[in-house]
């Protein structure tokens, strides 16, 4: 295979990948080939670091495989996970919109491919692309929501029904119904990722999982968490 044909199906795998998306399913092929030419695939190893809190927006990112975490640190150092993020989502366009610097913190969970567009690309293709432009206004929109529900219960929730909520929240978003009406969360999260999100010690995280474990509701294998009982779960979210 030539150079050339080489390029020519990388590029036609990744427009079959961004059609995925519903931001991009309606373009046409040349269209979305005008936007992978002002784009760069770039891959993030485990807990890489994809941008820090504070720095300036020059590029988002299109995420194509893999998962990443978004936390917002404190003076102090204290990490909340305010989302996780994986295949199909668009990372960073709040910076990327505004010009203002980054509002959080983005690292790798596991290895991450991404597409990176960098803001004045960015602009160009929404100015000729209305209909996606309102589109990631109206997910960014329904993020933030998501954010505000999550640093309410961090707020007003005891410990239980926060991890609760959290863990129905993550399964929602980036699980799967099994047969038997469980709910596996398709990502490996650690105790301490899983704390930070939820508002709780790492410690704590352990304690309530072991019980629930004991319970029957729920089921912690390498890292992935299997809730076998969501109505259970539920229940215990709305006490």
């Amino acid at each position: 295979m030539s150079i050339q044909d080489a390029k020519s199906a990388a590029t036609a795998s990744l427009i079959w990948e961004l059609k995925r998306h519903p931001f991009f399913e309606a373009l046409s092929d040349e269209t979305l080939k005008g936007l992978l030419n002002a784009a760069q695939t770039v891959v993030f190893s485990p807990r890489k670091e994809v941008f820090s809190q504070g720095d300036n927006s020059d590029c988002l990112y299109i995420i194509l495989s893999g998962c990443v975490k978004i936390s917002s640190f404190s003076d102090t150092g204290k990490e909340t996970v305010l989302a996780f993020m994986g295949e199909n989502e668009i990372l960073g366009e709040m910076g990327v919109f505004d010009g203002g610097v980054r509002s959080a913190a983005a690292s790798a969970l596991q290895e991450t491919r991404a597409l990176r567009l960098y803001r004045r690309d960015v602009l160009d293709f929404l100015e000729r692309n209305h209909g996606v432009a309102l589109q990631i206004i109206s997910a960014l929109c329904t993020r933030l929501r998501h954010t505000n529900f999550l640093l309410e219960d961090i707020a007003t929730l005891p410990a239980g029904p926060r991890l609760a909520r959290a863990l129905l929240r993550l399964g929602e978003y980036y699980g799967h119904v099994d047969e038997d009406g469980s709910l596996c969360i398709d990502m490996k999260l650690s105790q301490g990722n899983l704390g930070a999100h939820a508002g709780l010690m790492r410690e704590n995280v352990n304690r309530q999982i072991k019980l629930w474990e004991h319970e029957g509701i729920v089921r912690q294998k390498g890292g992935v968490i299997t809730v076998l009982k969501p109505d259970m779960l539920k229940n215990i979210g709305e006490e």
